[in-house]
């Protein structure tokens, strides 16, 4: 009787000794640059521990590694191609008045949670019902954080001296 030879399951710390160094170099080359390299064989390993599949060859492992890695790779350079990536010195650029970089610059320093509401709402042109499901909050608890934010972006800007008063 032929009976398949089934391969012992391999700690993570085994799999990343292992194959760490080829998953990194696909990684960096499909993806130029150390972080995201980093963080996608991280990904890896991470659905390699939540992985409960038996693999019956080592070569079936690696293959299935490499897979994953460069399915990573794709959804990341497809999230980055869709949702472009923009620095604050590159946005100062198109500030059109002094006013704007003030309002901008304070918007910045607000509390994430409301400097995220605002920006979407006043910037974006997102309704609060709209808001509201992207971060499953109510409407009720979004337009109070647009309040609070409306108002303590208008309290920095007035310590500041600042040109531009929010309403």
């Amino acid at each position: 009787m032929d009976k398949k030879k089934e391969y012992p399951d391999r700690s993570v710390e085994e799999v990343f000794f292992a194959y760490g160094n080829m998953l990194y170099r696909i990684a960096f080359v499909m993806m130029k640059n150390a972080f995201d390299a980093e963080d996608i064989v991280q990904d890896t390993l991470i659905k390699y521990m939540e992985c409960r599949k038996r693999f019956d060859t080592e070569e079936y492992r690696k293959a299935w590694l490499i897979r994953v890695t460069i399915n990573l790779c794709k959804n990341r350079l497809r999230f980055y191609r869709n949702h472009p990536k923009i620095s604050v010195e590159q946005l100062t650029r198109y500030y059109e008045t002094r006013e704007d970089t003030e309002l901008m610059d304070s918007l910045l320093l607000l509390p994430e949670k409301y400097r995220e509401l605002l920006l979407l709402h006043y910037v974006e042109g997102y309704q609060c019902k709209e808001i509201a499901k992207m971060f499953m909050l109510s409407e009720a608890t979004v337009r109070k954080r647009l309040e609070r934010g409306r108002k303590k972006l208008s309290e920095m800007l007035e310590k500041e001296g600042a040109l531009w008063k929010t309403e």
